[in-house]
């Protein structure tokens, strides 16, 4: 094998693409960054679909190219031949951004995305619990940690990222929800109070987490704090939806015996999600 071929495979093997939060890419050492928000988002579809075909409709309608050009096939190409001229320019193989079909293709293996590692470990956190709650704790924390803000926050807010996002935010939301449930089982209280406060204030909707909040602060004996918290997701449960809280929330607030109500462990509930 030549140097230059060697350094190529080096190169691509070791090439990193990450597109929970602000799009991230890591040559070998280097973290490059993409110009453009048309070529973030070609970039994010082709990561999020690594070493799957993209069609090239699917990127015309992504990039809303028919609308705004009057050849949408020539814009494309010209877009992907400026990717695949960044691409090489920072050290990726001529292959690595492969035409196929009708389509594209990103050949990069799917551990290289943030994304889909994320996926991967909550998927089998979910397979576990809500058994083996300390490895379950550890799995999710390792996986939450990848997460560097809202996916995909710098692309187009087209069918395709749009979709791709809204999977991870609801991924995102079975991560979290499992982990309190194993923090819970754990007697962790003190982890279940700090978290849920930021993750309420991401996702202010979310009655599970509300729900367990209350639980951990009753069962440190703040109960005035369990009060207010429950007062607030009353309120915008309210203010945004119109409706009361379920029949869970309201129970944890209520229960005598601080325990949680009958409700469907999140690991349960989640089980519906499917990788890639």
């Amino acid at each position: 094998m030549s140097a230059a071929v060697a350094e190529g495979t080096r190169t691509m093997d070791s090439a990193r693409i990450g597109i929970l939060g602000p799009m991230r890419s890591r040559f070998g050492d280097v973290e490059a960054t993409l110009s453009g928000v048309k070529l973030r988002s070609i970039l994010a579809v082709l990561a999020f679909r690594a070493d799957d075909n993209v069609g090239r409709d699917e990127l015309i309608e992504e990039l809303d190219l028919t609308r705004t050009t009057g050849d949408a096939v020539n814009a494309l190409h010209a877009h992907v031949a400026r990717l695949r001229r960044w691409l090489h320019s920072n050290g990726g193989r001529s292959d690595m951004l492969e035409t196929v079909n009708n389509g594209y293709r990103l050949n990069i293996d799917r551990t290289a995305v943030d994304a889909h590692r994320f996926m991967t470990l909550v998927e089998r956190a979910l397979n576990l619990a809500p058994e083996a709650p300390h490895v379950v704790a550890a799995i999710l924390e390792d996986a939450l940690s990848l997460w560097r803000g809202d996916a995909l926050p710098d692309t187009l807010d087209g069918p395709l990222t749009a979709t791709a996002a809204d999977q991870l935010h609801q991924w995102r939301a079975a991560a979290r929800e499992t982990l309190i449930d194993a923090w819970i089982a754990l007697g962790n209280n003190q982890k279940v109070v700090l978290n849920a406060h930021k993750f309420i204030a991401e996702n202010p909707l979310n009655e599970s987490i509300h729900t367990r909040h209350i639980l951990a602060l009753r069962r440190m004996g703040r109960y005035a704090e369990a009060a207010e918290a429950y007062q607030r997701a009353e309120r915008v449960l309210q203010d945004e939806l119109g409706v009361r809280p379920g029949h869970e929330l309201r129970s944890s607030i209520t229960d005598p015996d601080e325990q949680l109500p009958a409700h469907v462990p999140a690991s349960a509930r989640y089980q519906l999600l499917r990788t890639h």
